[in-house]
């Protein structure tokens, strides 16, 4: 018989996408080739590792189900496989001529997670807390990465350390680690003085960040005096494996009805993931089947730890029939910005996938390309064709070839309704706010992390969190200035803020608010954000009304509200939505003056900030959810493109699932 007429049938238990486990992939279901004299056999490719069924399991009901099938019943199975850390392409295969020749049953991603550090200190201080200054030691290893940097945290300061140190007792206790013996570290120098949380950090060669928490504090009124840490450098991360790419149709593969592409122009770091990662949770649950694609470094997913879909990248979306459940490929392709990278993406998904294109607008696109390049609209109309398309770069929005793309739309969705004048006439739209996850919610101020920090109670404190870039740095520098007006003027002020900034803006504020200001760098949003955020008394966006204001929705405005405390804004975006005294404390221009003069006010009036902080929760629990925001884009959906509604059993199995993550 040729191989070409064998029939294969299968099932998995497992669901799908696979979901990460600390280094190993279990797989459990049941396979074979119609018609065979005798019982089939199963195989697990992953890359070039072959393993074999680490169980074999007696299926009476697939015998039932296939009754003239003599080894039906036989065709169960179970792989256990352990995997090194990564996104590893996998096929399930099997034979049913003893192994002679293997056939492809399904295609798939195998995404593994590592291992956790280990490590520990030695023992300080009296019942957790250190009061003497003296030196910390321990040790540290994982059993994967090599480690290529470490650090003592105390609060906001960075203790260096030796590391590498002979501890023949870790070797002991390890001795299948090589690194064992050369895993310990000691401080160089006694603790400075200050006070906070005592952590290791440890970075390894490959770019993860790992930290081990001892459980200590320190409140050290004496020692030498040390810097606060600098913000941290993103961390850099290895790249996913990518499938071999199939070859192309000769025609678009059909869609799966209920099966959703989300494609974002950044990696899982970036806000958008976020937006995205909270709206196709949430169609997921209401039983759609969803995958997003990034360019690169797919492995930064770990940044979204809530997510429920399947994280590929670019290079592997000729494949992508092989991550849905019916093999299908998207009905809808919802992109994230028509910017260039995106846009080439989708010229060649559209070759290859039967699907419908929409576009999601966040930005004012041409707004930013010109603050990029330094022109005037006027100077980027001049320009000649050949020398605009070399000075646009992929991650930013080409002024003819996005107005094109998103003329080929059946759909376009907005952040904010001031974007939808961009729009070509008659194109369906759909306008949808950002929201916050349950993490972000009403909360104390943290006066114990605040008193960790050094900082006074009868202190201000302001957070801001976001990236400064080229076309936020001016609005960044007033609110740095507001602060330093504030100190100055005995109103002793901080910001404690989170992202990365670039080395103008650095040079712009050294000189202000020296000693007032707590730079965390990255966290995850999730996690670790709300905590640092319940240490505020305002929340502040600077800014003010204009090109890029009007055109955009700043993701932190939803956590700002969430959180429950008086916010200052521009009368811009969300700022003309919200009632001035009521909802927020809203300025004509968010700049230095006035947001010194709108902090004094708040902090002197607590009928008003108790207001305020009352007014923001309520606007963020009547305006901002994630939940009815997927419910409005499925229906849209639903209206524009050939996106069905899913099957009664595909949402009653998803109930099922849901009951997993409540």
């Amino acid at each position: 018989m040729k191989l070409v007429d064998l029939e294969i049938v299968h099932g998995l238990e497992t669901p799908y996408p696979l979901q990460p486990s600390q280094n190993y992939v279990r797989l459990e279901g049941w396979a074979f080739i119609l018609g065979q004299s005798k019982p089939c056999h199963v195989r697990l490719r992953v890359g070039s590792e072959i393993f074999e069924p680490s169980e074999s399991v007696l299926r009476p009901d697939v015998g039932s189900r296939f009754p003239q099938e003599p080894h039906a019943a036989s065709s169960g199975f179970v792989f256990v496989c352990y995997l090194p850390f990564g996104n590893h392409a996998g096929v399930l295969e099997v034979s049913g001529d003893s192994s002679k020749q293997w056939l492809p049953v399904k295609s798939m991603m195998i995404p593994v997670s590592s291992h956790p550090l280990m490590g520990q200190f030695e023992a300080a201080g009296v019942d957790g807390l250190i009061t003497e200054t003296v030196r910390l030691a321990g040790w540290c290893l994982h059993p994967e990465f090599a480690i290529d940097d470490v650090l003592v945290l105390m609060g906001n300061i960075a203790v260096p350390v030796d590391f590498g140190l002979e501890r023949p007792d870790v070797a002991e206790r390890f001795p299948d680690q090589p690194e064992a013996r050369f895993a310990g570290f000691m401080t160089r120098e006694n603790l400075p003085r200050g006070s906070g949380k005592v952590r290791l950090r440890v970075m390894t060669t490959c770019g993860r960040t790992y930290f081990l928490d001892p459980e200590l504090d320190a409140d050290l009124k004496q020692g030498a005096y040390a810097p606060p840490l600098p913000p941290p450098h993103m961390w850099k991360v290895p790249p996913a494996d990518s499938l071999e790419i199939s070859a192309a149709a000769s025609t678009p593969i059909a869609a799966g009805p209920a099966n959703i592409l989300f494609i974002l122009f950044g990696d899982f770091t970036s806000n958008s993931a976020y937006h995205v990662t909270a709206l196709a949770n949430a169609l997921i649950e209401h039983g759609y089947d969803c995958v997003v694609a990034v360019p690169d470094h797919a492995e930064t997913i770990e940044a979204q730890p809530t997510a429920r879909f399947l994280g590929i990248e670019f290079s592997q979306l000729s494949n992508l029939c092989h991550f849905y459940s019916d093999g299908g490929g998207p009905a809808v392709t919802h992109v994230w910005t028509p910017r260039e990278s995106v846009r080439h993406c989708w010229q060649d998904l559209k070759t290859l996938f039967a699907t419908d294109l929409v576009i999601h607008l966040e930005d004012n696109e041409q707004e930013l390309l010109r603050h990029h390049l330094t022109m005037t609209a006027g100077e980027l109309a001049k320009l000649p064709p050949k020398e605009l398309d070399a000075r646009v770069p992929p991650y930013l929005s080409h002024p003819h070839r996005s107005r094109e793309f998103l003329a080929e739309a059946k759909g376009v969705t907005t952040i904010i309704e001031t974007l939808v004048s961009e729009l070509p006439e008659g194109t369906p739209r759909l306008t949808f706010w950002p929201a916050a996850t349950d993490d972000f919610k009403p909360l104390d101020r943290n006066e114990s992390l605040r008193d960790k920090l050094g900082i006074p109670a009868k202190d201000t404190v302001i957070f801001y969190h976001g990236n400064v870039h080229g076309a936020n740095t001016a609005e960044m520098v007033e609110l740095y200035r507001a602060i330093d007006q504030l100190n100055i003027s005995g109103s002793p002020t901080w910001l404690i803020r989170t992202g990365r900034e670039t080395e103008e803006f650095r040079q712009l504020t050294k000189d202000l608010i020296v000693g007032h200001l707590i730079n965390v760098g990255f966290v995850k949003r999730a996690k670790d954000l709300p905590i640092l955020m319940s240490m505020a008394d305002v929340f502040v966006q600077p800014g003010s009304p204009g090109a890029f204001n009007d055109f955009r929705f700043p993701s932190k405005l939803p956590e700002f509200f969430s959180i429950g405390r008086p916010v200052i804004l521009p009368a811009s975006n969300l700022g003309k939505q919200v009632e001035h005294g009521r909802d927020a404390f809203v300025l004509d221009e968010a700049n230095a003056d006035a947001i010194a003069e709108a902090v004094k006010s708040i902090r002197e009036d607590p009928a008003l900030s108790k207001r305020l902080a009352e007014g923001s929760q309520r606007f963020a629990a009547a305006h901002f959810s994630w939940q009815i925001s997927a419910e409005k884009l499925a229906g849209f959906y639903q209206r524009h493109t050939r996106l069905t509604s899913p099957s009664a059993r595909r949402r009653g199995a998803m109930e099922i699932v849901n009951a997993m993550y409540e």
